[in-house]
């Protein structure tokens, strides 16, 4: 493609308000979940840690028990009964139509179980339902094979920038992770479709900033080299990760002994969450605590396991959501961890920096999205980019040894 026609533009611009609007909506929905589930006015502005911290943990265990009934129920029945859920990338790349009904379902789910605690991500509920209304879109409208991956990869990315209020590494996200090639017809396409759905969420919602951090102190050189030091950390802790999760058990989703499965795993994750309130949600209040460094490292070292267990559970259970906080908050208490260790031998380094790097870079390498997480955290958190150094000594580090591991995936 050597232009953006007029048609397109115009397509582009209204995919983008689209996504733009659904992403005001699902937010208000998660919202509404969690002041109900626990048990808060819905005038009330709380964050979502606020409000498992200050419940009871019985509270908290039977919220998470709801959550695994409709996991379970929810999804079995999904299965059963509608059209085989596609996904975006499969819908892109093949060219399979994603069932409109269905896939509305698959993200109301998402976001309900998100809600009540599910430890997955909500991110990818606004990208399908964007990219399922893009492509009904490209269908009405005749355009050809090119244009419609171009379409339903850009209304993909507007999704995610509605969640999180980040327009530039959206349409880097697009690019990198879907359409997988550079072009400036392709940039411009994804920064309309992605600016487009801000400018709406903005016009509703205000410009939230998703982590606003004091600014952290700018790197020396013992950051630099703490930096590289915990990249090897880093790397075995995506390559354990993906292979706890390869470990799991396939049980079919169609199968009714789901239920169980879904009541059991969610009730485990419910006792944990009695000690480790932070793991309910999608990472979002780990993430406060590590990047804000308030916390020590017998409970970093706990929230890390208990987080990582659960997200194991919530997928055996058959869960769907995203994994891009949930990665962030795993990379980040690993980092967490490892600037403890650092500071007790070596000339210190700022505990919550050291948790931001490492959030961004087990992201990167887990999401297979490197260019993407070193704009998206900055952009999410408005920090410097004189971070940017030690991201990058960091990530590339990390991607030097996580290949180098047996069992790689490529990246």
């Amino acid at each position: 493609m050597k232009i953006l026609s007029p048609k397109l533009i115009f397509s582009l611009l209204l995919i983008g308000a689209a996504a733009g609007i659904t992403g005001i909506v699902l937010t208000l929905l998660l919202h509404t979940v969690q002041h109900l589930a626990f048990g808060y006015p819905l005038n009330i502005e709380l964050s979502y840690r606020v409000m498992v911290e200050e419940s009871s943990p019985l509270r908290r265990l039977t919220v998470l028990l709801l959550c695994g009934g409709l996991v379970g129920v929810g999804w079995v029945m999904l299965h059963r009964l509608a059209s085989p859920l596609v996904s975006i990338k499969t819908a892109v790349a093949n060219g399979q139509r994603m069932p409109l009904a269905a896939t509305l379902i698959h993200a109301l789910l998402q976001i309900v179980t998100v809600g009540l605690g599910s430890p997955l991500g909500r991110e990818v509920a606004p990208r399908e339902i964007s990219a399922a209304l893009a492509e009904r879109w490209a269908a009405s409208r005749g355009f050809d094979e090119e244009e419609r991956k171009i379409l339903l990869a850009c209304a993909s990315g507007a999704g995610l920038a509605a969640v999180y209020n980040v327009p530039l590494a959206a349409a880097v996200f697009a690019l990198e992770t879907l359409l997988l090639s550079w072009s400036r017809e392709r940039l411009l396409a994804a920064l309309l479709a992605c600016g487009t759905a801000v400018l709406v969420v903005r016009a509703a919602l205000g410009d939230v900033i998703q982590y606003p951090l004091l600014n952290f102190p700018l790197p020396d050189e013992w950051f630099n080299a703490w930096a590289l030091a915990a990249a090897p950390l880093l790397a075995l802790g995506v390559w354990a990760f993906e292979r706890s999760m390869d470990r799991l058990p396939e049980i079919p989703r169609r199968k009714p002994a789901m239920v169980w499965v879904a009541l059991l795993s969610f009730a485990l994750i419910g006792l944990m969450a009695w000690y480790f309130p932070e793991i309910m949600g999608n990472g979002k209040a780990g993430n406060q605590l590590s990047f804000q460094a308030t916390l020590g490292w017998r409970q970093a070292f706990g929230l890390l396991a208990a987080k990582w267990a659960a997200l194991l559970l919530a997928t055996l259970a058959g869960a769907y959501g995203g994994r891009i906080t949930p990665s962030m908050m795993l990379g980040g208490l690993i980092a967490f961890l490892a600037a403890c260790v650092w500071n007790v031998w070596l000339p210190g380094v700022d505990m919550g920096a050291a948790a931001f790097v490492g959030a961004t870079v087990f992201l990167g390498v887990a999401q297979k999205m490197p260019i993407t997480a070193l704009v998206f955290m900055l952009e999410l958190s408005r920090q410097s980019p004189a971070l940017w150094l030690p991201l990058c000594l960091c990530l590339m580090l990390t991607l030097l040894v996580y290949r180098a591991l047996p069992m790689r995936q490529a990246i």
